[in-house]
């Protein structure tokens, strides 16, 4: 496909960036955290749909309902409690997890409600026990400067995050409860952006935001771009869980192609002058003409008690092969719609054929039965005869709906850069009022506060790290940092900003890689170690002491410190081990001769856990090595 003008075409999209946020649940006291192991205990659940206050349903849990799946439940007792089993009511929303969507209200400009309320928004896809999400709108009408331009945001949301699904057992789901409940922020920008290159330029803009707050989580899956993509004369569609920034361009690029794509198939139908009534749910069981197949997926199939139907396509031939986004045909677009809805793998069309062991001879049988003429095509499934009849309704009902043009609809993003059909989009009819939790009070009082806490602008933040000494690797590795607060005030309190800077972006990260728990190693202890250096404790040591942290949390650094000075060794006993270490790396030092000291530093000094000056080590350590060099 040629390059596309998007002024041309009417691109419209918008954001909706979903963030996780690194604070407790938030309608529980439970610990924000994921974990691998076995469950402490299962159970399970099937949910009805509901009506809304309005007494409609709403289509796209409508559609999930009809699956009737059934939800398999993981509880781990460290962080899932009643709440997440929708046994017990929620509690007010988590005031850490507030404040921090209220300041990112604020540096959006945004107007900040004086209540704030919380809403139940139906979803019946087994990601919640309760058939809902809760979710409280925070503010309304900010902006993000995107540099070319300013970008509306339309809303700001803190909502519970959903579980997580582990797998898929025939007609049921296993769902992990550990995710469920982790705050969520929602920032849903204006449809303005006009470019894909705009698009990725505003989720890079509006995650910078979000981490300046240093109260974001990291890693794969603690945030997720959806993207709302709508071009002239196609519909508006909502591509969900985008998490490769890198990607999010191409995403839309692929998107816009679709469109034009599918804009192009309703063209040449109406060209064929195709009706609606020419497309008829006649399908036909097909065993006989395969009965010597040499296709193994049909003949799998078949020794399975499966059938094989097909279907007429009245003026679709060379259409349902038409690609629509890279690797993907229309008949990739039919074959998403019947995943979806009834669970079948694909199926076999005749744009395709013969192909996959499916001969000319079979071909030209299939369309004999199926009274195709020239213009028309055909689909082929292998299913059970239930199955295949609603699967056929399915195929017909999207055939009529490309006469239109383009659907609206809920896609899933894939990994390539391409999407597939996940779900019609969602109406207004899957939202009512919680009536468990109260409003939240928003004080003028507690604005202003909020204000004066304000995060520092990336700007400000290198302007502040280079006035502290602080080179430019370790000022850009902080600036997005989630120390970068606690670094700020480190700093105010007068503590080595290049220490500090280290400590936090170098040394935990080392312990981290090595196994060693380092959520236990608290801000208050960091503070407390980088006293303890200020008053001539061995910074050396400093690690052997957070290492000892992080294997003992209820240790506090001052008991730690204390143990390490108590354990003193004589100059006898640490000269032999020396002995023993450069003995040990003899060929080391035969090459590096005296600057092999510098090498076998660390190493002595965790041997001795601090037990010696780093300058009376040092001393032995070239005296053992001269020594070891006369000898030899």
């Amino acid at each position: 496909m040629e390059k596309v003008d998007y002024k041309a075409v009417g691109l419209k999209a918008g954001l909706e960036v979903h963030q996780q946020l690194d604070t407790g649940k938030l309608f529980c006291r439970c610990a924000s955290k994921l974990v691998n192991r076995e469950p402490d205990f299962r159970f399970t659940r099937k949910l009805r749909l509901a009506a809304s206050e309005l007494g409609e349903f709403d289509r796209a849990a409508l559609e999930q309902f009809k699956k009737g799946v059934i939800y398999e439940y993981e509880f781990f007792d460290d962080c899932c409690c009643l709440v997440e089993a929708d046994e017990e009511p929620p509690k007010q929303a988590d005031e850490e997890a507030l404040e921090v969507a209220l300041k990112i209200a604020l540096m959006c400009n945004a107007h900040i409600f004086d209540e704030l309320a919380v809403m139940r928004k139906i979803v019946i896809d087994g990601s919640n026990v309760s058939g809902f999400q809760r979710t409280m709108l925070i503010a309304e009408n900010g902006k993000v400067d995107i540099g070319n331009k300013e970008v509306d945001i339309q809303t700001i949301v803190l909502e519970e995050d959903a579980a997580r699904p582990m797998k898929k057992e025939g007609n049921k789901i296993v769902y992990r409860l550990d995710r469920l409940g982790i705050p969520l922020i929602e920032i849903a920008t204006a449809p303005q952006l006009k470019t894909p290159q705009e698009v990725k330029l505003c989720a890079l803009k509006i995650g910078e935001l979000l981490r300046r707050t240093c109260k974001v989580k990291r890693g794969l899956g603690t945030i997720r771009q959806d993207i709302n993509i709508s071009i002239k004369n196609g519909a508006r569609i909502e591509l969900k869980g985008v998490q490769e920034l890198e990607l999010i361009d191409k995403y839309v690029e692929n998107e816009v192609k679709r469109q034009l794509a599918l804009l192009e198939i309703k063209e040449e139908l109406a060209k064929r002058k195709l009706s609606e009534k020419e497309l008829r749910l006649d399908h036909k069981d097909l065993g006989e003409l395969f009965k010597e197949t040499q296709c193994k997926i049909i003949a799998s199939g078949l020794s399975r008690g499966n059938h094989i139907f097909g279907i007429k396509l009245s003026k679709f031939a060379g259409l349902v092969g038409k690609e629509v986004q890279p690797s993907r045909r229309f008949g990739t677009e039919l074959a998403d719609y019947i995943k979806a809805r009834h669970g079948l793998g694909g199926l076999f069309h005749s744009d395709e054929l013969p192909k996959y062991g499916i001969t000319e001879r079979e071909v030209a049988n299939v369309k004999e039965a199926l009274a195709c003429k020239a213009q028309d095509a055909f689909v082929l499934l292998v299913t059970d005869k239930s199955t295949a009849k609603k699967a056929f309704e399915t195929i017909i009902e999207r055939c009529k709906i490309a006469l239109k043009g383009v659907p609206e609809e809920t896609r899933e993003a894939l990994p390539d850069g391409n999407s597939c059909y996940k779900r019609p989009l969602p109406g207004s009819a899957r939202m009512y009022p919680e009536t468990d939790i109260p409003k939240t009070v928003v004080s003028k009082e507690m604005i202003e506060q909020l204000k004066k806490e304000l995060p520092l602008t990336v700007e400000e933040r290198l302007a502040l790290y280079k006035k502290h000494g602080l080179s430019e690797k370790l000022a850009n590795e902080m600036k997005l940092s989630n120390y970068a607060c606690f670094f700020e005030e480190l700093i105010k309190q007068g503590f080595d900003a290049k220490r500090c800077a280290v400590l936090l972006l170098e040394e935990l990260k080392n312990l981290e890689r090595q196994g060693i728990r380092t959520e236990n190693i608290k801000e208050k202890d960091i503070v407390e170690l980088l006293k303890a250096e200020q008053k001539g404790f061995n910074r050396d040591l400093s690690i052997e002491v957070l290492k000892e942290k992080g294997k003992h949390a209820e240790k506090s650094i001052n008991e730690i410190i204390e143990s390490f000075k108590a354990s003193k060794v004589s100059e006898e006993e640490a000269k032999a081990l020396i002995a023993k270490i450069v003995k040990r790396n003899k060929k080391l030092v035969a090459e590096r001769k005296e600057r092999a000291i510098n090498a076998l530093m660390g190493e002595a000094m965790k041997e001795l856990k601090g037990k010696l000056e780093a300058k009376l080590v040092a001393k032995m350590l070239k005296e053992a090595i001269e020594k070891a060099l006369s000898e030899s």
